[in-house]
């Protein structure tokens, strides 16, 4: 009878083992791929290109979401002048759509100066203020800066991209942002120029 038992165990673990749960070591997700952003760049030439950018770090608050952005504004430069640049955003949670509560950069990884003498500056003074308070249906809209088209076009392909994450990750349902207060000094970077 004991032998039975211990026989009747053994062929227990041995089928346990072959049970699978539908996922295999060999076609598991790589590590980090769930922060990987697709978004379509466009080149100086308004060429579409699918692209990755990389959610660096992603922090949900109870009525907005912080996130760290990294991408390639423009692949046309040499690296030595054009690298990743770091974008902070901060989208609200609102079941009709997030909103841009705030943009800032840390780090530009775009040319200190464009062909037509723009700098980051005038991107940031003229450009970056126009960006918070807009859901996904009103970033297409917004004008890029002539002179800076493809750094601006990026941003808003990015942002667009970004909205799209975060509506899926982040329905919030019941959720209304009406009352949240957007930050009308976005273009300020965290190395304060004036």
């Amino acid at each position: 009878m004991r032998r039975l038992v211990i026989a009747a165990a053994i062929a227990a673990f041995a089928l346990t083992g072959c049970a699978t749960t539908g996922s295999d070591s060999g076609t598991a997700g790589a590590l980090g791929v769930e922060q990987i952003l697709p978004y379509v760049h466009i080149d100086g030439f308004g060429t579409p290109t699918d692209s990755p950018a990389w959610i660096a770090w992603e922090f949900e608050a109870l009525s907005y979401v912080k996130y760290q952005v990294a991408y390639t504004s423009c692949t046309c430069r040499p690296e030595s002048v054009n690298a990743r640049s770091l974008l902070y955003v901060e989208v609200t949670k609102d079941e009709r759509g997030g909103k841009i509560r705030k943009v800032t950069f840390d780090y530009w990884g775009d040319s200190p100066k464009f062909p037509s003498g723009l700098t980051r500056q005038d991107v940031e003074k003229g450009f970056m203020k126009t960006l918070p308070g807009n859901r996904a249906d009103g970033i297409e809209a917004i004008d890029v800066v002539a002179g800076a088209t493809v750094t601006t076009v990026n941003l808003r392909q990015i942002l667009d991209a970004l909205l799209d994450y975060h509506n899926a990750k982040y329905p919030a349902v019941g959720m209304n942002d009406d009352n949240d207060a957007v930050d009308a000094t976005s273009s300020a970077t965290s190395e304060g120029w004036e």
